[in-house]
């Protein structure tokens, strides 16, 4: 077990050395836990992350859960406020697993992806470019046919512009959420983070709008 010495200064604060902050994944304003066991010895651990909560997403199911819950008045205000900074922390955490992915070189590419072969034009004047996570090609293999065959023009939309779509999260990482066109598809969603570095974007997760929510959920739960 690697092991890192620092000093505590007049006032109680320490730092961290950066390689310690990189191993734990910290930004400014990240909390931390300091447990201690019956022995006296320290352990510390990352707790949630200060993200903000999500914007105009998701606020229906997360009211009927938990007015499910009987939860009501100041306390249903505080539980969801809670709920929503918890699924922020999740899409952030997902975001960072695909930022490095992206630079491992894991994400797929979208147009090497048989399924979402249907006959695009020809890549050379692309903005950005658009990969998926292996989650979310997990997600694609799930999809019905109809749906499947409206994704590429989602992707042929990120490849010229990103930023168009709605902005979910922040501010670590920006992530967005784009449906799909047809009225009666118009429930799934396309979620994905954007890095500007690389150029890149990166599909998180795709699938109806409930499923999408559960699986968030059971990720911050």
């Amino acid at each position: 077990m690697k092991s890192y010495r620092v000093k505590m200064e007049a006032r109680g604060e320490i730092l961290l050395p950066a390689e310690l902050q990189d191993v734990l994944g910290l930004m400014p304003g990240d909390y931390l836990e300091i447990r201690i066991d019956p022995e006296g010895k320290l352990s510390l651990c990352t707790a949630e992350r200060s993200v903000g909560p999500l914007s105009d997403f998701f606020e229906d199911y997360i009211f009927n859960d938990l007015h499910k819950e009987g939860c009501s008045g100041d306390l249903l205000q505080t539980r969801y406020l809670e709920r929503k900074i918890q699924l922020s922390t999740v899409l952030d955490r997902l975001s960072e697993e695909a930022h490095l992915a992206l630079n491992d070189g894991h994400t797929l590419w979208w147009r090497e992806i048989p399924m979402l072969d249907n006959g695009h034009p020809d890549y050379q004047n692309e903005e950005w470019k658009v990969c998926l996570t292996s989650r979310a090609e997990r997600n694609l293999i799930k999809l019905q046919g109809r749906i499947i065959k409206e994704i590429p023009q989602v992707m042929l939309n990120l490849e010229r512009d990103p930023l168009e779509f709605k902005r979910l999260s922040g501010p670590y990482y920006e992530i967005h959420r784009v449906s799909l066109a047809s009225e009666s598809l118009k429930h799934y969603r396309v979620i994905y983070a954007i890095f500007p570095e690389e150029n890149a974007v990166a599909i998180l997760t795709v699938g109806e709008r409930k499923e999408i929510y559960d699986f968030l959920k059971g990720m911050a739960l």
